[in-house]
């Protein structure tokens, strides 16, 4: 079969035509995201590549890292999340602890009272009546709406259903229910999850009708894939209904292309992208998993996925300065050079900027750029408003901003526009960086070297200097972060002591050590691997060698590398998994019997063997259900494993429950 795979990334789009059968790539494609419109990306790559093979396909699998970039960058449609069950007097207790899942304050929660039954003895049904009330007002900025509920695995998720009907029936738009979506206890994680999945509805809603649009406008009817957090693939409907489930969408197709790529049984991936870079581990030829829930940015998930360890560090990063001192900032921003090639006359400007030879404590050589004009006006300030209308005729620096509309530069209110996307700066970057230096020769280096001078007023180091600069600080971030995910690896349960800033600035030292090529004296620490480092990326190449030299190992990158992601999404395959409880249910010191849930339905047994068979039956017929949704063709190859839960290790300690739990494999359906 000949598939096509796409990676839509935050600065690259990415493409191949591969041969499944024979696992070869046929043809590549690469452009730049067009991030105001998907569109025009995907088409141009879909375009680049052999159009006779392109006609072959059978199969569209895509990976993107909108959704992580989303989380990183705190981007998404405005959301909140409807708990039911929860106290609100006692979570304005625990700022810290809500804020720890990713909630930024508790305008982002609606809280209504209600008690599952089966749970409680005092069960209380929520009052209906007033969430029809006052349901546009609670929800009336919002783009989407969550919903959890405390023990949903008492009732099967009822009052969520229930809250949904309403807000659905009332709101017109997307609802997502945590019971559907998390396997989960704690409250707080399945409510961040629940909430990060609203939030991401119609940002992939609106990536996904840009695919299926320029598939229409070429007379492509193919199915679409879309690679989820653990690697595997999943249907566009279901997509549509967990976008949350892409969070690591682009980092897991990466280590799939990068493995593919490489032959290596054991290695560890590099995918370095324009916002992230991102590192998996492959364990005797297969992916290493984390079972504890994607943690990315302020987020943290009950999302199964890969183990991926993402940090801020990309072609795209901001060269920026604070106290006379270089920093690498973490906000993603467009390339100056990159920018100059749509406005020729940022280069003059930029120039005239660099005459002056100012000192300031302002990135006065940044531009902002409109990305998008808001849809909904009403939902913002007229300053707000202002801003996206002042530069709908082209980028504008902070003083020529502030300037066009009467106003101090330091009283500019464009964090809300940045956050939503509306408004994207444009600044220094390591890619420009690139450019200067000849190792990416695609754009003009003018309007960088330009910026640099100014840069130049306001640091130490003189502007000849800055591009190596920046160079060693890519390296050093890369080096460090590599070298704390070998330390947490080999020492899993010391991980809280190596995050901590003593163990950070060890690391820092032993990096200038290794880089200048001191020779120890009295004492050695160095850190070293013998796992060769998979690169991934456009510019892996450049930084990842002088890496894996100071780490001791090998870099390898293959021919296809800055394409590996959308290798991955194509080479994927659908693996599913579903789990179910058998309780033991007591009555004091006394066993009662075994309960399976089935729905909002409590199954009770006597025998523990018969309420075990009947759980193996459950799942395996609830993954089967949820492969086929998920894209799956045929009839897929279904595992059952138990895991017992005791108070202690033997037969005779106390039980309390085995988690049953069925993992469906199979190849993507190019029939449905």
């Amino acid at each position: 079969m000949i598939g096509i795979g796409i990676d839509t990334g935050g600065t690259y789009t990415d493409a191949v035509v591969y041969d499944c059968d024979a696992r070869k790539v046929l043809c590549s494609g690469k452009t730049l995201t067009t991030r105001d419109n998907l569109e025009l990306c995907i088409a141009r790559v879909l375009d680049a590549m052999d159009q006779n093979l392109v006609k072959q396909a059978k199969l569209l699998a895509l990976s993107t890292t909108l959704a992580t970039n989303a989380c990183l960058e705190n981007k998404g449609s405005r959301a909140r999340c409807l708990m039911i069950g929860m106290d609100p007097d006692r979570m304005r207790n625990l700022e810290q602890v809500y804020a720890s899942y990713g909630f930024r304050d508790l305008d982002q929660l609606v809280f209504l009272d209600g008690k599952p039954r089966q749970m409680f003895p005092d069960e209380k049904e929520p009052d209906w009546n007033l969430l029809s009330k006052h349901c546009r007002d609670w929800f009336r900025d919002c783009g989407a709406v969550g919903v959890t509920q405390v023990f949903p695995q008492a009732d099967g998720g009822s009052l969520e259903n229930k809250a949904a009907e309403i807000i659905r029936d009332t709101m017109h738009f997307s609802v997502t229910t945590a019971y559907e979506l998390f396997d989960e206890v704690d409250v707080l994680r399945r409510g961040a999850g629940t909430l990060l999945n609203a939030r991401l509805v119609p940002l992939i809603a609106q990536f996904l009708e840009a695919v299926k649009n320029v598939l229409k406008e070429r007379d492509l009817d193919i199915p679409i894939a879309i690679v989820r957090s653990d690697g595997s693939l999943m249907s566009e409907v279901m997509t549509r209904d967990v976008p949350v489930e892409t969070l690591l969408s682009g980092p897991a197709a990466s280590a799939i292309g990068g493995s593919v790529l490489a032959g290596e049984s054991d290695a560890l991936i590099v995918d370095m992208g324009g916002t992230t870079t991102d590192v998996a581990l492959i364990r005797d030829g297969h992916p290493v998993t984390d079972k504890r829930g994607i943690s990315i940015g302020q987020w943290q998930t009950t999302v199964q996925g890969m183990y991926i360890d993402t940090f801020l560090l990309g072609g795209d990063s901001a060269v920026r300065f604070r106290d006379e001192k270089l920093i690498l900032d973490g906000r993603r921003v467009i390339p100056v050079s990159v920018l100059a090639s749509v406005y020729p006359g940022i280069a003059d400007r930029l120039h005239t900027l660099a005459e002056a030879e100012r000192r300031h404590t302002r990135m006065l050589n940044e531009f902002y750029v409109l990305q998008k004009y808001p849809e909904h006006p009403d939902n913002y300030s007229d300053e707000e408003m202002q801003i996206c209308g002042a530069l709908q005729k082209g980028p504008l620096m902070p003083e020529e901003l502030a300037s066009v509309l009467g106003m101090d530069m330091y009283t500019l209110k464009t964090e809300r526009l940045e956050d939503e996307g509306i408004v994207m700066r444009s600044g220094l970057t390591p890619t420009d960086m690139m450019v200067i230096k000849g190792d990416f020769p695609v754009y003009d280096p003018r309007a960088a070297l330009e910026s640099i001078r100014f840069l130049a007023e306001n640091v130490k180091e003189i502007a000849e200097e800055i591009p190596d600069a920046i160079y060693k600080m890519v390296i050093r971030r890369m080096y460090c972060n590599l070298a704390r995910i070998l330390l947490e690896q080999k020492y899993p349960k010391q991980k809280r002591l190596l995050r901590q800033e003593g163990v950070r600035k060890l690391i820092e030292s032993t990096f200038e050590e290794v880089y200048a090529g001191r020779k120890p004296d009295w004492m050695d620490f160095q850190i070293r691997t013998d796992l060769p480092i998979i690169g991934v990326g456009a510019p892996v190449h450049i930084f990842l060698p002088k890496v894996a030299e100071l780490l001791g190992t090998r870099a390898v990158i293959g021919n296809y590398a800055p394409v590996a992601n959308a290798l991955g999404a194509i080479a994927s395959r659908i693996v599913t998994s579903v789990q179910s409880r058998v309780k033991a249910e007591y009555e004091g010191a006394e066993l009662k019997g075994y309960s399976v849930y089935e729905g909002e339905v409590r199954r009770m047994f006597e025998d523990y063997d018969e309420a075990e068979a009947f759980a193996r039956r459950l799942t395996a017929e609830k993954v089967l259900e949820k492969a086929r949704r998920q894209g799956a063709s045929g009839r897929p190859e279904i595992r059952t494993s138990v895991h017992q839960i005791r108070s202690a290790a033997g037969k005779s300690s106390m039980f309390f429950e085995s988690i049953v739990e069925s993992v469906a494999t199979d190849s993507f359906s190019v029939g449905q």
